[in-house]
């Protein structure tokens, strides 16, 4: 089995997909009651999962695809009336996890948006006192 590819192992889902929806990841730590808190902990739990499981999902993939790799390089050793099984095995597997990751991401999208709706709302940023405008200073003097 190789290993993951950097650039997947940089792209968590579950991470990815929580500061997509959401701009951040939630604080262990949020302010706003219990119920925010309690909220916050489930995305992040959740997001771990999701990322749990789309690891496990990369890497049985990329196992099937050095086995295949080693049929289409023609590294394999022929078999009278035997197979590996290697989809047999690994499709059912994969087939599992994809519909595991979808449920998950679907979950997570919906407690990101309970916990959107049950953040409050963000206080607008103070503008500063408009000055005077240069005419009505000259007309002043």
């Amino acid at each position: 089995m190789t290993g993951r590819t950097p650039s997947r192992q940089d792209s968590l889902l579950g991470q990815a997909t929580v500061r997509s929806l959401l701009g951040g990841i939630p604080s262990a730590r949020e302010s706003g009651g219990d119920v925010l808190a309690e909220l916050a902990g489930l995305v992040r739990k959740e997001a771990d999962e999701l990322d749990g499981i789309d690891e496990q999902l990369q890497s049985l993939a990329e196992y099937a695809i050095d086995q295949l790799k080693v049929i289409t390089e023609g590294r394999d050793q022929y078999r009278h009336r035997s197979t590996d099984g290697v989809l047999q095995l690994t499709g059912l597997r994969i087939d599992m996890l994809l519909a595991r990751r979808g449920a998950a991401v679907q979950h997570l999208t919906a407690l990101c948006a309970a916990y959107k709706k049950a953040s409050p709302p963000a206080a607008p940023a103070s503008r500063p006192a408009p000055s005077p405008a240069p005419a009505r200073r000259a007309a002043r003097r």
